[in-house]
């Protein structure tokens, strides 16, 4: 059987089936063509190599590893899938092994992988798959959804804050306060135990990732709250991909020293209002929390969203 290989742009179409076939859950849908060829784009903040197997002519397996340059420079975020009908042969195993090969020929010394299974469900072949090669629980984050159209409730920015939206490109005042708050996420935000740094960013990776929001055919709603004093406290995002009814939520964060105040629930009303437009026709709204994180679980079920999974983040040494 041949081996593993990377991937070649005359089999992306074949290999983006493959990728899809095996994201067929509700909760765990694939990204479109066009995003997750954007995705495979290296930059200066990141290498990102695809690989594939074959069964004869036919690709059965594929799979994806991203190695920061900026931060996080002992990981690597690896992904790997088999279409449906030809599981249980050893191709997914196949790849994980060359994806661990790619990480430690860059100098890397632990991977980080995902894994899904549905809310009422004790694991799935995706978990059991990770942890029988050796990788370990980390974090468990919620998968939760809200039905659209909704009825958001009524949370108006609490007093000393004002609330901003855009679409597009960030004004240029507030460029380096937004990348300040995409930095924090990590830190901020509920973590596992393997220590994940504080991602890199600055006004150029942000001008950067609108830059391939746009080549992507996505649109993102943002919304920040601005304390009277001057600065960017909190954001959010809504993400609309070009084609379907899918709609995430990204991004949700409000500095320590702000919260307390309401302002993550105004950030994702004022969000959903300001994006009626993109909404209409959309089927639902997904978003991912950490399963700890219980002012965020609250905002989210105050809003209407309703567990339907259960992500979990793994890691093991390379």
């Amino acid at each position: 059987m041949p081996d593993v290989e990377r991937l070649d742009e005359r089999d992306y179409d074949a290999w983006y089936d493959v990728y899809a076939a095996a994201h067929h859950r509700d909760y765990d849908c694939p990204w479109l063509s066009i995003e997750k060829r954007v995705n495979l784009v290296d930059d200066e903040y990141g290498t990102k190599i695809a690989l594939l197997r074959r069964d004869g002519e036919r690709i059965v397996a594929g799979g994806v590893a991203v190695l920061p340059l900026r931060d996080n420079t002992t990981l690597a975020y690896v992904d790997a899938w088999v279409h449906p009908d030809d599981r249980r042969r050893g191709h997914g195993s196949a790849v994980l092994a060359a994806l661990c090969d790619v990480a430690r020929d860059a100098g890397r010394t632990r991977l980080f992988a995902e894994a899904v299974w549905g809310v009422d469900d004790e694991t799935s072949a995706g978990r059991e798959f990770v942890l029988a090669r050796g990788f370990t629980a980390d974090l468990v984050d919620a998968i939760r959804q809200l039905d659209s159209p909704s009825d958001p409730p009524e949370a108006p920015a609490a007093e000393g804050y004002t609330l901003h939206t855009w679409r597009g490109e960030c004004p240029d005042q507030w460029v380096e306060e937004y990348a300040d708050l995409r930095q924090r996420m990590n830190s901020e935000a509920p973590s596992g135990d393997v220590g994940l740094e504080e991602e890199y960013w600055d006004a150029d990776r942000v001008r950067l990732d609108e830059a391939a929001t746009a080549r992507s055919r996505r649109e993102i709603q943002v919304v920040v709250a601005r304390h009277d004093a001057g600065r960017l406290v909190g954001h959010t995002q809504l993400l609309f991909p070009e084609d379907g009814v899918e709609v995430y939520q990204w991004d949700t964060l409000v500095l320590p020293e702000h919260r307390g105040h309401g302002l993550g629930l105004a950030l994702k009303v004022a969000a959903m209002r300001a994006s009626v437009d993109l909404l209409e026709g959309r089927r639902r709204v997904t978003t991912y929390n950490a399963g700890s994180n219980a002012p965020m679980i609250a905002v989210n079920e105050r809003l209407g969203f309703r567990q339907v999974a259960w992500c979990g983040e793994h890691v093991r040494d390379v």
